[in-house]
Formats: C-alpha cells, sequence, structure tokens
C-alpha cells in the first residue's frame, strides 16, 4: 500500500481530518457498492466537485458504467462520463483517467473530466491503491462463500438427477437457492426451444430474440450479459461433448452500483468476472443433468413403446381381450405348471345367423361387447381370450370345479339377460373342465371344445362340464 501522502502547508486541518476518516471508511467497507459509494464522493471532494465515473473493464475489451457520483448532474461532461463503452473512447477524450488494479491486472477505470490539482494527486493515488486492495480483499471473502454455496447446491443437483423429472422441477428445487448464491431474481433454461423459469424473469419473446443473436457466437467458455428488456441478464450456453443443448439465464434485479436517472444514458455491469466462472460451472452441472434427463426420458418412452408393442403382440385388436397365440401360452405354461385352475371355452349361438340379418357391423359390436361383460363377471386374477371368430377361452385362476361352473353359469345368465342393439337375445353355449395331471394342452383344449360342442346339441345357452 502507498504511503500516506505529506500534507501541503496550505491543507486546512480539518481537510486532513476528513482525508484520514476518508481512508479508513474504503479500507473498511463491507461491500462493494459501498467501497464505491466512498471512493467517488471522497474523489469528488478532491477534484474540486467534478463528477467521478467508475467503469469495470471486460475480457473483451468494453467498459461498463459500474457507479458514478453525483447520481445527477446537468453539466455535460457529466453526461459524457456516462457513455464510455472503451478505453480507447476514454483515451482519445479530453477526460482524466486512473486504473483500478485487479488481482490479474487491470480491474477497471476511474474517469473525470479533468485532472485533479496538483496538491491531491497523492491522496488520489492513495485513496484508488487502498480501493483497489479493499475491493480484491472483499470479492475474495464474498466470492469464497457464494463458492461454498455453489459447491454445496451443485452436489445436491448431482444427487436430484435420479430423482427429479424435468427441468422445471430441478428450478422448483433448486432455483431460490440459486438465486441467493447469485444475487439474482429469477433464473431460467432454455432447451429444445422451451423455456423453463424460476422468479422473475423477462418476457419470453424478448429473451428468444437476443438468444438467436448469440448461437453462433458464443462459445463454451463464455458468457455474455444481456441488454434491452433482458438487461441484468446472464447467458451461459449448456454445452456437453461440444454438442448445444441450451441456455442458463441468470438475472439481476440492478447493476452492481447503478444511479436509477442515468440507466437510461449508460449501460451498467451487472456482473462481475468471477460470477461469470460460478455461472460457467452450473452450467456445465445443468448440461450433464439435462442429458441425464433427456435419457431418462428416451428409456420411458422405449418402455412405453415396449409395453405397447408387447399390448398390441398379446391383444386381439377387434375386442381388445387376448389373442389366440397369447392365450395358448398361457395354457401351456398352467399345464406344464399343473396349476389349479379350470378352462371354460364359449362361442356366441347363432352368430352367423346374426351376422347375416344385422351385418358384420352389428357383429363385431356384439363381438366388442361381450369382453365387457365378461370383465363384470369374472374375478380380477380370471382372464378372457378370443380363440377365433365368435369363441372365446376364460381361464379362471385358482378355482376348484365348482367355483368354475358357478361363475360360467354366471356369465351365461349375464349376456342372456344383456339388452344388445338387436331385437333377438344374444346367448352363449360353454364347455367347462379343470387341468389335469399329465394333460397336454391339446388334450385339454379338445376336451373344452367338446363340451362347447355338447352345450350347442342339447340345447345352446349352457355350460357343459367334460
Amino acid at each position: 500500500m502507498s504511503g500516506v501522502p505529506s500534507t501541503p502547508a496550505n491543507k486546512p486541518a480539518s481537510k486532513l481530518d476528513d482525508l484520514c476518516l476518508a481512508l479508513g471508511l474504503i479500507s473498511s467497507s463491507k461491500t462493494p457498492k459501498e467501497l464505491f459509494e466512498r471512493l467517488a464522493k471522497t474523489l469528488h471532494e478532491l477534484a474540486d466537485h467534478q463528477p467521478i465515473a467508475l467503469y469495470r473493464r471486460l475480457e473483451s475489451g468494453e467498459l461498463r458504467l459500474t457507479y458514478c457520483y453525483p447520481a445527477a448532474s446537468a453539466i455535460p461532461s457529466y453526461r459524457q462520463l456516462l457513455t464510455f463503452r472503451s478505453l480507447d473512447e476514454l483515451r482519445t477524450s479530453n477526460y482524466h483517467h486512473y486504473e483500478l488494479k485487479g488481482q490479474h491486472g487491470v480491474w477497471g477505470y476511474i474517469g473525470l473530466p479533468t485532472a485533479p490539482p496538483e496538491d491531491a494527486l497523492q491522496w488520489v493515488a492513495v485513496l484508488i491503491d487502498i480501493a483497489a486492495q479493499r475491493l480484491h480483499l472483499l470479492k475474495a471473502e464474498h466470492m469464497a462463500e457464494r463458492q461454498l454455496g455453489l459447491k454445496a447446491r451443485r452436489r445436491l443437483l448431482s444427487r436430484d438427477i435420479k430423482r427429479l423429472t424435468s427441468l422445471a422441477d430441478f428450478l422448483q428445487h433448486h432455483g431460490h437457492g440459486w438465486c441467493d448464491i447469485f444475487q439474482a431474481k429469477g433464473i431460467a433454461l432454455v432447451h429444445k426451444g422451451e423455456l423453463y423459469h424460476f422468479g422473475e424473469c423477462p418476457d419470453r419473446q424478448p429473451i428468444f430474440q437476443q438468444l438467436g443473436h448469440l448461437d453462433a457466437t458464443t462459445t463454451q467458455d463464455s458468457t455474455v450479459e444481456l441488454d434491452g428488456d433482458c438487461q441484468g441478464g446472464l447467458a451461459a450456453p449448456l454445452i456437453l461433448a461440444s454438442h448445444h443443448l441450451g441456455w442458463l439465464l441468470i438475472f439481476r434485479q440492478q447493476a452492481m452500483v447503478a444511479p436509477a436517472d442515468v440507466a437510461s444514458i449508460a449501460q451498467f455491469s451487472f456482473w462481475l468476472p468471477i460470477e461469470a466462472s460460478m455461472v460457467l460451472e452450473l452450467a456445465d452441472d445443468l448440461a450433464v443433468a439435462i442429458t441425464a434427463l433427456d435419457v431418462v426420458h428416451v428409456n420411458r418412452q422405449l418402455r412405453k413403446t415396449n409395453q405397447r408393442l408387447e399390448s398390441l403382440a398379446h391383444t386381439d385388436l377387434l375386442t381388445r381381450c387376448w389373442n389366440r397365440y397369447y392365450t395358448e401360452s398361457v395354457i401351456e405354461e398352467l399345464c406344464a405348471s399343473k396349476a389349479a385352475c379350470a378352462v371354460l371355452m364359449f362361442d356366441i349361438d347363432d352368430f352367423k345367423r346374426i351376422n347375416d340379418t344385422y351385418g358384420h357391423p352389428t357383429g363385431d359390436d356384439i363381438l366388442r361387447e361381450i369382453p365387457r361383460l365378461a370383465t363384470q363377471v369374472l374375478r380380477s386374477n380370471d382372464h378372457l381370450g378370443r380363440w377365433g371368430g365368435e369363441e372365446f377361452i376364460v381361464v379362471i385362476a385358482d378355482a376348484t370345479l365348482e367355483e368354475g361352473v358357478y361363475i360360467a353359469e354366471r356369465l351365461c345368465r349375464h349376456i342372456e339377460q344383456h339388452p344388445f342393439s338387436i331385437p333377438d337375445a344374444v346367448t352363449i353355449s360353454a364347455g367347462l373342465t379343470t387341468i389335469r395331471a399329465d394333460e397336454s394342452p391339446r388334450q385339454l383344449l379338445e376336451r373344452v371344445d367338446k363340451g362347447m360342442y355338447l352345450a350347442k346339441t342339447a340345447g345352446k345357452n349352457q355350460v357343459m362340464i367334460c
């Protein structure tokens, strides 16, 4: 730190006391905003009440106004200070400027219309030197706390990848914590053309309008401060394995220090470089999380597709009950396992006459109605399959012959009493049997088919045991 400058003979003691007090206040500032306010106000006094502007130097070389004092002034030189966008503009103007050094090179610049009086130059240098050191310390302390918070949040994000099922869920669970860490009012994610947001964010249209200009220019290791309706926003690309997945957007309520009445003139800086690095770290984690979600979503869709294909392979398209192929496979398994169950085969009586009289569409309607009626009688563990044409098979699980007879008779009466769309009564004839030891599926089906034939020859609308 620079030594305390000598005091000119004509400098009043009260003025010296004020400067020493200012040095103490600057060196004890608790926040960057407080530091900039105290520094700018003191420089304003030393420079014969000239306006003072503080600019942050971006990685691109641009300047962003960070603070100005006083907050408003009608003099032309004041408004000119608010318009500088680069160091070249500041250097080529007639305005005076000082460097505000950071840990790695120049953090920013301090501008004023003319150089301070000769007797104040040493004090100005000391104030700026102390302010730069205090700013570095504040940034280090503050960023250490925030980086610890972000690290904890990143661990939580990694844990939740398997638990949360959508980007909306991620924002709902983590948005508040991220906003706290980045001192933001809102956070948004853009993925596959969809916008997900938490807190206060700009409307969809200005966000997508600005992002449309960034796709071709933004690389993996850079962020961009947004402007216009999105001012205060920082955009970080979501990239994994060179694949661009979308954007992470974090919006601040105001610039680090931004007088409201000059916001329309100057472009303020909302983000420090280390904050941008932290946002990129979060974007990297979110890119992994989004990819994991996409994989989970694809797997879920594949499972649904496989289930649908399996259902189609097992299901009769007209009646939506088991088809013959699947019914045969189930009966084969039951015979092999010697399971205690009854098997019922039935067909619709005089179905050819129904088709000939009322047409095949009416016949199809009756075929579709039969499974619905059967489910009203069968138990939850019983199963119905279409054997072919107007023939159906019921597997009555875990049932004795007596239990099978009871269910079969109920089914016959239920169908007989149902008012179908035709004036004629619709009835069924059924054969019933149970699985026997050392019996093949073919033998079982032949017996139950014989029972159905006997029911028809005996007058129809009945159940025959065989």
